[in-house]
C-alpha cells in the first residue's frame, strides 16, 4: 500500500528571518513513517523544516509554510497513486497578511501584525486525486475534558474529508514516558475508538484499518482498549 505521511509544524513568515510556527517536533510522523515503511508500506514523507526525516520511507521532502504543505500535497496526489495520506502535520490556522521584505526594525516598542486565515487542507485532500483515498486527521487538543475533545472529533468528521481521526492531548502527551505516547483512534462517531499507546501500536492498528477498508469498528484492531473520550 502506497502512504503519504505529513508531520512537523508549518512556518508562516513574518519577514525574512521570522516566522510564526507551533510546538509540533514532527517526531511522531516520522516514527509512524518509519514504523509503516518497515510493515513494507511504500511511504513518502513530507515534514517540516525543523521536523526529522523516516527512515526506510521512499521519499522524504520538506515543506514551509502551509500553502507551501498545500502545493506539494496537490502535487504528490496528483501523481504519486497513493491509497492512503495521513495527517500528522501541525498546520497553521493563520499566517501574516503581508510579510516584510527583508528584516523588520528591532527598535519598535510594539508591533502589530494582521493575520489572515489559511484555506482548510484535511477537507480537501480527496478532491485531488482520482484514486480512492483513506484520509486521517490528527487532532491535537491542550488540557481539554472528555466533552471537549469528542466536540473536537466531532468537528473534524463533520468538517468533511475524513475517514478517521487520530485524537491526543497535549498535558497527556507531556506526562507519558516517550514509548508510551497516548492516541485514541477513532474510526467514525458511530463506533468505540481505540486507546493506543505508543506509534508501533498507532501504526499496526492503522495499517490493520486500511487493509481491510471499509474499516471494521476501531474496538476490534489489534490490541488496545476502548478510549474514554
Amino acid at each position: 500500500m502506497k502512504i503519504l505521511v505529513t508531520s512537523g509544524a508549518t512556518r508562516e513568515p513574518i519577514d525574512d528571518v521570522r516566522f510564526l510556527s507551533n510546538v509540533s517536533t514532527g517526531t511522531t510522523g516520522a516514527a509512524l513513517a518509519t514504523a509503516l515503511a518497515a510493515a513494507s508500506h511504500g511511504v513518502t514523507l513530507l515534514h517540516g523544516a525543523a521536523a526529522p526525516a523516516a527512515s526506510g520511507a521512499q521519499h522524504n521532502e520538506e515543506f514551509s509554510s502551509a500553502m507551501d504543505l498545500s502545493a506539494r500535497l496537490r502535487r504528490q496526489l496528483a501523481t504519486g497513486d497513493f491509497d492512503a495520506i495521513i495527517m500528522t502535520a501541525a498546520v497553521a490556522d493563520y499566517r501574516p497578511a503581508a510579510p516584510f521584505v527583508g528584516k523588520l526594525p528591532s527598535t519598535a516598542e510594539t508591533l502589530t501584525l494582521e493575520l489572515v486565515r489559511n484555506p482548510k487542507i484535511l477537507p480537501h485532500l480527496k478532491s485531488l486525486t482520482t484514486r480512492p483515498l483513506r484520509v486521517i486527521g490528527f487532532k491535537l487538543t491542550a488540557g481539554a475534558d472528555a466533552d471537549h475533545r469528542r466536540a473536537a472529533v466531532s468537528a473534524q468528521f463533520a468538517a468533511g474529508g475524513v475517514d478517521a481521526v487520530v485524537h491526543n492531548d497535549l498535558y497527556e502527551i507531556r506526562a507519558a514516558a516517550r514509548e508510551q505516547h497516548p492516541f485514541a483512534l477513532h474510526c467514525g462517531l458511530e463506533v468505540e475508538p481505540l486507546f493506543l499507546h505508543g506509534v508501533p501500536a498507532l501504526a499496526n492498528a492503522l495499517s490493520a484499518w486500511l487493509a481491510e477498508w471499509p474499516a471494521r469498528p476501531a474496538r476490534e484492531l489489534g490490541s488496545g482498549t476502548p478510549a474514554r473520550v
